[in-house]
């Protein structure tokens, strides 16, 4: 081997160990071989370190390069070809997360170059192109085998290259050179100490995934040491090394491991003590910072901040981990801020690297054109390392789960390479004024190879507890007497309280943990405790008691908000032991202040009116319901008391702009409650965006509807039109699917937006667009069958209120209600059939949903409340002319509930089951009308006139098939005049689906699911079903290469039907026209909003606003943009 001359300039070099002599001998032989050398082991064991110093050592140049699933075999080539026309080494490093299709290509790519090589050519033919060969190159890969992203290399790569397993670094020996390097006498002996202590901390102390003691972390340690010692020449050696021990590792440790660690120190340098180093400059601005922003000022927060400042010294990527609460953030905004204090001026660039996809993180290569499109962190990062002459810092902060998909490209930059290498073979250095951060809750996902490259500060929540943040708010209450009240009222009751809901401790005695239906920290709950008053405490109060009350009711409605109903009780009783107020139990007398009400159970059912100053009870406040023939069945509201007492909690957090979340069961009327108490709101100063997530919504989707209802204000602001607030309701917010690494991507871009209050562009730009003037409200429902646990940090962002499942009488009164009103212009019989009918609807929901539960063969067996709704929205379908008498009526009340429960279900005996309730049912309530009630055949539609256009349609009893089948016959004939002709036999159970689907059809909104066999006949009955209904069939013709867009494009088609030409359609879809996933996503939409989110663009929507402004002002609608536009959407669903 020859000497190379490459001109290096002076820089470190390896400590030569036994282990490293060996793999330098076993490199040069596998050169001499013609082959490429392997190193392959754990993470930070020195496998890319050693083939660069051995390049150093032959004076040749050696270009690491970052492997990842984005490297093409062209890119590669490309590489290559440029190593064997100048003589170089290339180390490519995490060689097998490329995928293996490339890998193969790679291998016969290098398979030419050998061949070059073995015949000592000078010019060679490599990928259509003749290039000169110089014979001093090399190739190396470096592997980390079995981590997460990784793949198994083929044969064909394998046989090329000589595999060197590098497990164990002599890490004393590493230890001692070094420390004499950094000139400590003693050396010898430190080392030992210290690679003891390695050693130990890594048995004994509790394991979490951002511990780190390999290689990696014992180096920034002496580097660290030999600064100290510089720094300080007139302290002993031991003490020094001490020192640096305890500092850089101290950041890392949970909690329960400081002690353990500090017990290890002490072990090894007995009776050595010595304090931290200080930094009384950086000190005081870090407490000044604090006090500005009027934090409490707390040892333990000033600490973890002096303790980041020193990992940034030795590190330039640091990791701030700790679950939700512990003050991540306000450490490191503090950081930043206390440094342009003392003059270095300091940038941060906030992202979440979830919110996309990995390719619109790095920038894709267009494998075709070649083209390169750039991705958002490659932009950032190229803006941030343009070179500068200021003093100024600037770091990038990521903000969001860390996973190997996204984190491993990072992993050249991150160790003392510090390049970042694209795609497109474009490498940008992290320069040195240049720092990575990251922020998150844990590193489950991240694979060693990551953690040992990142300094680590972990940020205990246990530190901090939620008094400085309680101290905080009252400091900000401007009346001092109000202060000392509301310390004393949260001294009472918030720490018994919190004990009860998070350990189950009461009175020091254990007991069962308090159920929530999210999971929060105690910070959360008196975040939302403190939210509660400040919308509760607008005016000043007089007396203390009056103020104790006001405390009540907010303690109720956040530290009791998410509880499920079990805990809500003893949560009530605790507070009244601890309350030591009379309970006043006079129904005749309100309970005033002082007293707390004990007629109804709990407190939870009363509020504590302002004007009167007494506890009223919710039942009292709700208004009557009033029965409106007019109004379409899914418009109808009935006011109880859980409508009442939700829109009040919906008020009191709009008032002071806090985003609300609603958790319970489906049917709870959470959407119900919500949009109707935005749909009364002053339309003037509030726009209304409802945004519908299913498992296929991406951040994608929702960035669109949030960009389609704001307008550019300046630069980088949007908002919506001046003077008015968007209010955005995300429904089924827990709906998006997880990746594998349990991320869902909307929440990843919806947390960066509450947060930091913008989003980056998508586009060309990357810019981050600030978004002002933006509210949210969301609504979910429990977690489990494909609902989704979301992310702690992103919950703690809401106050969150457990909408708890309606009682049976609340219910009854419902529906009785609904019914009661539409049956007031019918027989006085029949009148007094609403309550019984009602009651019996509700037994038999209660039966079925025991006896059927769903199962995988059974998945669509869910019943809910909609069901019950069903079961009443085709009782207002009947009339006063065609139900004269109770038997009739008790008929058509079994139809209804057959239809809902009965034709779903797959099997005889389950048929049979619920044919079955249903006569027990008849039997205990009407029982004289069993017999006439259980005949068959049930066919129940209002098509007797279908065909005579001017009659009136009346939905009535068919009586049997024969008069079904005449009826049929008759518009099939009519049916087959003008369109294909359908040649069908109509036997009896056509006519029974036939009846079904027509009855859908007819009803508002009603749209149907299908399922059977092919060649049942399910198309076919739709078409005359939708022809008897007087709708026409729209369906999408699938052509070659028929994507998202195209279904776009018939969707546009199908709305101008709907909207503009006022067609009653019927859209059918089948299993075969999903040519894509995502199809399916918008329909959910359609069902669920009306819309397709964006789906026309701004000057399409200008012109159907247009076309629809007269008709629109004809019905009362005022003359505004987004009414008209709402208008057409109400107009387009109600027609389709």
């Amino acid at each position: 081997f020859g000497y190379g001359y490459e001109y290096m300039g002076l820089n470190g070099r390896l400590v030569i160990t036994p282990l490293t002599d060996r793999i330098y001998l076993t490199l040069t032989q596998a050169l001499s071989m013609q082959l490429g050398g392997a190193p392959a082991g754990p993470a930070g064991t020195g496998k890319t370190e050693t083939t660069k110093d051995l390049a150093k050592a032959l004076g040749l140049l050696c270009v690491v390069t970052n492997c990842g699933e984005g490297m093409d075999y062209k890119a590669v080539g490309k590489i290559f070809s440029g190593l064997a026309q100048c003589g170089a080494w290339g180390c490519f490093d995490e060689f097998n997360r490329i995928d293996v299709s490339v890998l193969s290509v790679i291998s016969s790519q290098i398979q030419t170059i050998r061949n070059a090589l073995i015949h000592n050519l000078k010019r060679f033919q490599f990928e259509g192109m003749e290039i000169a060969m110089d014979n001093r190159m090399g190739i190396f890969i470096t592997m980390n085998p079995g981590y997460a992203g990784r793949t198994e290399l083929p044969e064909s790569v394998k046989a090329l290259f000589r595999p060197v397993v590098v497990i164990v670094p002599d890490l004393q020996q590493i230890c001692e050179i070094m420390l004499f390097s950094e000139g400590f006498l003693m050396a010898k002996v430190l080392a030992k100490k210290m690679t003891v202590l390695y050693k130990l901390a890594k048995e004994q102390l509790s394991k979490q995934y951002h511990y780190d003691f390999g290689l990696r972390a014992l180096k920034s340690v002496l580097v660290m040491a030999g600064e100290l010692k510089r720094g300080s020449a007139e302290l002993p050696e031991d003490v020094v090394l001490m020192r640096a021990l305890r500092d850089m590792n101290l950041p890392k440790f949970v909690f329960e491991d400081v002690p353990l660690f500090l017990g290890l120190i002490s072990d090894l340098f007995p009776g050595l003590d010595c304090p931290r180093v200080r930094y009384p400059n950086f000190n005081d601005a870090v407490e000044q910072v604090l006090e500005e922003n009027s934090y409490i000022l707390l040892d333990h927060q000033v600490d973890k901040v002096v303790q980041m400042y020193e990992t940034m010294l030795t590190r330039h990527t640091t990791m701030v981990v700790g679950p939700t609460g512990g003050g991540k953030t306000v450490v490191i905004n503090t950081l930043c801020q206390s440094q342009t204090k003392l003059g270095i001026h300091t940038k941060l660039y906030v992202m979440n690297p979830k919110a996309m996809s990995v390719i619109e993180l790095y920038g894709i290569l267009d494998p075709v054109t070649r083209d390169w499109t750039d991705g958002l962190l490659s932009n950032i990062f190229r803006e941030i390392n343009k070179p500068t002459d200021k003093n100024e810092r600037k770091y990038i902060l990521f903000d969001g789960d860390v996973d190997a998909l996204w984190v491993e490209n990072m992993n050249s930059v991150m160790d003392d390479n510090r390049l970042l290498t694209l795609a497109n073979g474009e490498r940008i250095r992290l320069q040195k004024h240049c720092a990575l951060l990251f922020e998150v809750s844990d590193l489950q996902y991240a694979s060693p190879a990551t953690v040992s490259r990142c300094g680590m500060v972990f940020v205990d929540p246990k530190n901090l507890g939620y008094l400085p943040y309680w101290q905080r708010w009252v400091n900000a209450r401007t009346n001092k007497a109000e202060q000392q009240d509301l310390t004393r009222l949260s001294d009472k009751y918030v720490p018994g309280c919190l004990d009860m809901i998070l350990e189950g401790i009461i009175d020091g005695r254990q007991g069962e943990k308090l159920k929530m239906i999210v999971p929060l920290t105690a910070l959360n709950m008196v975040n939302q405790l403190s939210r509660m008053l400040d919308a509760l405490l607008v005016k000043e109060l007089g007396e203390s008691d009056v103020l104790e009350c006001y405390f009540l009711e907010a303690l109720y409605w956040s530290l009791g908000a998410a509880l499920l109903e079990d805990g809500r009780i003893k949560f009530d009783s605790y507070i009244k032991n601890v309350a030591s107020m009379p309970t006043n139990s006079d129904e005749s007398v309100d309970a005033g202040p002082g007293e707390l009400p004990g007629v109804l159970e709990t407190v939870y059912q009363y509020f504590f009116d302002k004007q009167k100053n007494k506890w009223i009870p919710w039942s009292r406040v709700v208004p009557k319901y009033v029965h409106d023939p007019e109004k379409r069945f899914n418009e109808i509201l009935v006011p109880t008391v859980d409508t009442v007492r939700n829109t009040w909690v919906l008020e009191q957090m709009l008032s002071v702009k806090q985003p609300v979340l609603f958790v319970g069961d489906t049917g709870t009327s959470k959407t119900a409650t919500i949009q109707d108490f935005l749909r009364n709101l002053d339309q003037d100063s509030h726009l209304i965006l409802s945004i519908n997530f299913s498992s296929r919504t991406t951040s994608m989707d929702v960035q669109r509807n949030l960009e389609a209802n704001v307008e550019k204000r300046t630069k980088d602001t949007y908002g919506p039109p001046p003077g008015r607030r968007l209010l955005v309701f995300m429904d089924d917010m827990n709906m998006p699917q997880v990746d594998e690494y349990g991320t869902q991507q909307p929440i990843a871009l919806l947390k960066l937006l509450l947060e930091k209050g913008g989003m980056y562009d998508r586009g060309k730009d990357l810019i981050l667009k600030y978004i002002r003037d933006i509210g949210f409200l969301a609504s979910m429902g429990k977690a489990g069958g494909g609902r989704n646990e979301v992310d702690p940090r992103f919950i703690s962002l809401f106050c969150s209120f457990n909408i708890t499942f309606p009682s049976e009488e609340t219910l009854n009164h419902i529906y009785s209600s609904i019914l009661a009103g539409h049956l007031q212009p019918f027989d006085e019989s029949i009148q007094k059939l609403a309550p019984k009918i009602t009651q019996a609807t509700l037994d038999l929901y209660k039966v079925i949903v025991v006896d059927l539960p769903p199962t995988p063969s059974k998945f669509h067996y869910i019943f809910n409340l909609r069901d019950l709704s069903r079961v009443s929205q085709g009782l207002l379908l009947t009339t006063p002319d065609r139900f004269s008498d109770t038997k009739s009526f008790i008929r058509v009340w079994r139809n209804e509930c057959l239809r809902v429960f009965h034709d779903r279900l797959i099997n005889q005996q389950d048929k049979d089951l619920v044919q079955g309730m249903i006569k027990n049912i008849l039997d205990e309530h009407f029982r004289e009308h069993t017999e006439n009630a259980m005949r068959e055949p049930l066919l129940y539609g209002d098509y007797r006139t279908a065909l005579d256009g001017g009659e009136a349609r009346l939905y009535e009893d068919i009586q049997d098939y024969d008069a079904a089948k005449a009826l049929f016959q008759e518009i099939l004939e009519e049916y087959n005049d003008s369109n294909t002709p359908m040649n069908l036999v109509l036997f009896d159970d056509a006519l029974d689906h036939l009846t079904r689907v027509h009855r859908v059809i007819r009803m508002d909104q009603g749209h149907a699911l299908l399922v059977g066999v092919g060649g049942s006949g399910k198309q076919s009955l739709t078409r005359l079903a939708s022809f008897t209904a007087g709708c026409e069939v729209f369906e999408i013709t699938l052509s070659r290469g028929y994507d998202e867009s195209n279904f776009r494009e018939d969707l546009k088609i199908l709305y101008n039907k709907l909207g503009i030409e006022n067609k009653k359609v019927s859209f059918l879809f089948t299993d075969a026209h999903v040519a894509q996933e995502g199809f399916l996503e918008l329909i959910n939409n359609m069902l669920t909003s009306g819309m397709v989110p964006a789906l026309f663009a701004d000057d399409e929507k200008e012109a159907i606003v247009g076309q629809m402004r007269d008709e629109a002002t004809k019905q009362g609608v005022p003359p505004i943009r987004e009414a008209i536009w709402q208008y057409f959407i109400t107009k387009s669903i109600n027609n389709l």
